[in-house]
């Protein structure tokens, strides 16, 4: 397990990176093995969700 920090975003991330639902929407996936390049916390009302963020970059 690498020791690296992941970086998180709250509420923004950089337009350089996306969660895995908006690149299903644009037909996209992360390359087999890609690992997260950071961490988005997305909170809306009292709820809240955490999910991985990847390079546009290095996708297929």
């Amino acid at each position: 397990m690498p020791k690296d920090k992941i970086p998180t975003y709250h509420q923004t991330h950089p337009r350089d990176l996306a969660t895995i639902d908006a690149l299903k929407l644009e037909g996209l996936q992360p390359a087999d093995g890609q690992p997260v390049a950071a961490l988005f916390n997305l909170r809306t009302g009292d709820r809240e969700h955490l999910c991985g963020l990847y390079r546009c970059t290095d996708l297929v």
